[in-house]
């Protein structure tokens, strides 16, 4: 498919604040879970492995971004929650017409 030159522009200026709001979240969510009832060790353990699972998440990480991809990343990110629909206007309504097939 081939991805209209003004979205593939707004998707790169637009994904970094997406994945650093993204990392902002995942911050707050540690620090209320370390402040949890728990032992320091078990909660140690357990933020390791949280860690370990949100790294793999494209709000943290996309890898091998090319126009060829722009649309699944796009789905990824909203399937995962990094961003939402509504965080598409200004896209293309086809652009948003796939995103929204491809996260059905």
């Amino acid at each position: 498919m081939d991805v209209n030159e003004k979205d593939w522009k707004l998707f790169r200026k637009y994904l970094p604040d997406w994945q650093e709001n993204y990392m902002e979240k995942l911050i707050k969510d540690y620090i209320e879970f370390l402040k949890g009832d728990g032992l320091a060790s078990d909660k140690f353990w357990e933020l390791e492995k949280k860690i370990k699972a949100d790294r793999k998440n494209p709000g943290v990480l996309l890898q091998d971004v090319r126009r060829s991809n722009f649309h699944v990343h796009l789905a990824s990110l909203v399937g995962y929650e990094v961003i939402s629909m509504k965080d598409l206007d200004g896209f293309s309504d086809e652009t948003k017409e796939i995103v929204e097939r491809m996260v059905r």
